[in-house]
């Protein structure tokens, strides 16, 4: 059902950002040895900032009993962002929890919390970075309109809803126990985010996203867009916001749509904007697919050892 959503969502959002581009002087690409220069520090940056989600999995991962590999862990997360760019529901991050399961001596479950701590502790951050950029230290910018928060309110009091109603439905039948007990593998590592633990991993995820708002920074500067850190870290902050919304693969037209309507929202031209948009989509998704893509097939054996391990 939420993969269906987000496609017609995806298909919804692109389509309007096609529209809307259409509309605009064309966009402009690097051509400078600066902003070449530019392009490729934005690249070296996320692909470390990739290798920061290696480590805090790899922290997250120990503290909850697995015994990853440091070469599994850093491999996986280029393995995942490959298959949550070009493929629907998340897959990418199916694939992290099967091929590193039996290698990390764990159940997938375990491995499942993780992922789940790694979502808490981003989303934490990026609402916070958000806030704080929004309504502490840029002024005079856009932000989403109250009809956008009201309708983001209603959908969470919906979700919650429908998981009470589960709730309810299952103590009726006399299957709630059970069910929790096959979840709380699942809710343990985030459980347990606090302490040292706690600010080791928060010290990661601080660093991961230090690195991407970096990255998009670097992206800025290529793409002659013309902001500031702050204004990049308000766009960061404005992306995180959109791509809560179901959508497709690699967050297809709602990063789009956040893009420009944060770069709007600062009173960026619309070609500037253009030129943002896809030279951020450069950085974001070709060098870490291609590299998940060689990790596939070179250290995991591709599609049929996929299909082998899936049926084990």
């Amino acid at each position: 059902m939420l993969t269906a959503v987000g496609a017609l969502v995806s298909v919804a959002a692109l389509a309007a950002v096609v529209i809307w581009a259409l509309h605009q002087d064309a966009p402009t690409l690097p051509s400078s040895a600066a902003d070449l220069t530019a392009l490729g520090a934005a690249i070296a940056v996320y692909l470390a900032a990739c290798a920061a989600r290696g480590e805090r999995w790899m922290a997250l991962l120990r503290h909850n009993g697995a015994q990853p590999h440091r070469a599994d862990a850093y491999s996986l997360v280029a393995v995942g962002y490959m298959g949550n760019n070009v493929l629907p529901a998340r897959a990418g991050d199916a694939l992290r929890v099967l091929f590193l399961t039996p290698r990390a001596r764990t159940d997938a479950r375990t491995v499942i919390g993780t992922l789940v701590a790694e979502r808490v502790l981003d989303v934490v951050i990026l609402l916070g970075l958000f806030l704080v950029l929004s309504y502490g230290v840029v002024s005079g910018v856009s932000v989403p309109s109250g009809g956008r928060l009201a309708f983001a309110a209603v959908l969470v009091a919906v979700l919650l809803a429908v998981g009470a109603l589960v709730a309810l439905v299952l103590h009726r039948r006399g299957d709630l126990r059970g069910v929790l007990v096959f979840l709380a593998p699942m809710a343990a590592a985030t459980r347990r985010l606090h302490g040292r633990h706690g600010a080791e991993v928060l010290a990661w995820s601080l660093l991961v996203w230090g690195l991407e708002w970096a990255a998009w920074w670097a992206a800025a500067e290529a793409a002659g867009l013309g902001v500031s850190v702050l204004e990049t870290g308000y766009l960061l902050g404005v992306a995180s916001i959109f791509v809560l919304i179901p959508s497709g693969p690699a967050f297809a037209g709602t990063l789009d749509a956040a893009i420009i309507f944060g770069a709007r929202a600062l009173e960026r031209s619309g070609a500037a904007a253009l030129s943002y948009v896809l030279l951020l989509r450069f950085v974001l998704i070709v060098p870490i697919t291609l590299l998940g893509l060689a990790l596939l097939v070179g250290r995991y054996g591709g599609l049929g050892r996929l299909r082998a391990v899936a049926r084990a």
